[in-house]
C-alpha cells in the first residue's frame, strides 16, 4: 500500500466577500482566504496538487503576501523542474494557470472540465472572470501536456480522484491514502472549513445540486482529515478538530 504526507504550502491571502465563498451568506461581510498548494510525498514519488496562482495574476487580483511557487516549493525541498506529476482540482486561474511553474510535468484534469474550458459557455464573462492564461493552458491540452482523466480513476498507487463538479463542470478532489488514514484534499469544491461544517455549498458554482452532493461525497468518505480549497488554516479534522472561518456550535448539522 502507498501513503503519502501531505503538506500545504501557502501562497498568498487576500481579503474577500463571504459570499463568494458561503452560497448566499453574509453577503458585504469580508473575510480573509489563503491560496495554496499541496505537496504529496511517497516513498517513490512528489506529485503536486495544484499550480498555485501566477505572481503577477496574483498581484492584479490584489492577494497579498504573495510569493513565488517555485521559491514555496523549494523551502519545502522540492525542485519545481523535478515535479513529474501535477493534478489539477479543477482549471480556475490561481489553481491551474501557474503551471509554467513545472517546465517537466504532466497535468491531470477532468474530461469535463478539459471540455468545458474549450467550450462557448466558459467564455461567458461572469463565468470568465475566473480564468486566466487561456492561450497558455491551451497549448498545453493541445500538446497533452494536461491530460483527461474521466469519472474516479486511481491517478496514482493511493490516490483517487473523484469527479464532483458544482465549483465547476469538472471539478474534482483527491482522496489520498495517509499513515493517519483518508486525506481529501477538495479544491474549491470545500472552499472553507465551514462550508463543510454548516453544510453550505461554495459560493461560485455553476451548478448549485452538485455542490450540496459534493459536500455529501466528502463526508460519506468518512475522511481524517479535509484539506479545504481556501481557509486560513489548511487542514480540517472532522473528529473534532478546531474550525475557523466564523462557523458556529449552533450550524453544525
Amino acid at each position: 500500500m502507498t501513503l503519502y504526507t501531505i503538506q500545504p504550502l501557502e501562497i498568498g491571502r487576500r481579503m474577500a466577500d463571504s459570499s463568494l465563498f458561503l452560497y448566499l451568506t453574509d453577503p458585504g461581510v469580508e473575510i480573509e482566504i489563503a491560496y495554496r498548494l499541496w505537496v504529496l510525498r511517497s516513498s517513490k514519488e512528489v506529485i503536486v496538487v495544484d499550480t498555485g496562482p501566477p505572481l503577477e495574476e496574483a498581484r492584479r487580483r490584489h492577494i497579498t503576501r504573495v510569493r513565488e511557487v517555485d521559491q514555496a516549493l523549494a523551502e519545502a525541498g522540492v525542485a519545481a523542474d523535478e515535479v513529474r506529476t501535477v493534478l489539477l482540482t479543477h482549471l480556475h486561474w490561481d489553481h491551474a494557470a501557474n503551471a509554467a511553474k513545472f517546465p517537466n510535468a504532466t497535468f491531470f484534469a477532468q474530461k469535463r472540465e478539459i471540455d468545458f474550458f474549450g467550450s462557448e459557455l466558459r467564455e461567458h464573462p461572469s463565468i470568465d472572470r475566473f480564468f486566466s492564461h487561456h492561450e497558455y493552458l491551451r497549448r498545453l491540452i493541445d500538446q497533452g501536456r494536461i491530460r483527461a482523466v474521466d469519472a474516479e480513476p486511481e491517478v496514482a498507487p493511493g490516490i483517487l480522484a473523484i469527479r464532483v463538479g458544482g465549483h465547476t463542470p469538472g471539478s474534482q478532489m483527491f482522496a489520498i491514502d495517509t499513515s493517519d488514514g483518508l486525506g481529501v484534499i477538495t479544491g474549491d469544491v470545500v472552499p472553507l472549513h465551514r462550508n463543510y461544517v454548516a453544510n453550505i455549498p461554495s459560493g461560485i458554482v455553476v451548478d448549485v445540486f452538485d455542490a450540496v452532493a459534493a459536500l455529501d461525497r466528502v463526508r460519506a468518505l468518512r475522511p481524517t482529515a479535509v484539506y479545504t480549497g481556501h481557509d486560513i488554516e489548511p487542514v480540517l479534522r472532522p473528529d473534532g478538530g478546531a474550525v475557523r472561518s466564523g462557523s458556529t456550535k449552533e450550524e453544525v448539522r
